[in-house]
């Protein structure tokens, strides 16, 4: 499997992860409850009402997809300059 798919997935997994924890990605506002870091996936209205915010979810695993990509350039150039 290529390093791309592997990051897309990794990215995937930690937007879910992070849209779930409760100290990162919950946010409460005038009885709405938001879930989803740094941009907003779900909203819960508290009368049983679930609402999907249109990109937020597509944002979020581009940003996470982005970061990983940048991290794993940045362990590959560090591996080659010690060998």
């Amino acid at each position: 499997m290529s390093h791309k798919k592997i990051i897309f997935i990794l990215s995937l997994v930690v937007t879910i992860g992070i849209a779930f924890t409760p100290v990162i990605g919950i946010t409460h506002d005038n009885g709405v409850i938001y879930y989803g870091f740094p941009a907003y996936m779900f909203a819960y209205y508290g009368n049983g009402g679930w609402g999907s915010v249109s990109l937020g979810p597509l944002f979020n695993i581009a940003f996470f997809y982005v970061i990983f990509l940048l991290l794993y350039k940045l362990v590959m150039k560090k591996r080659k300059v010690k060998v």
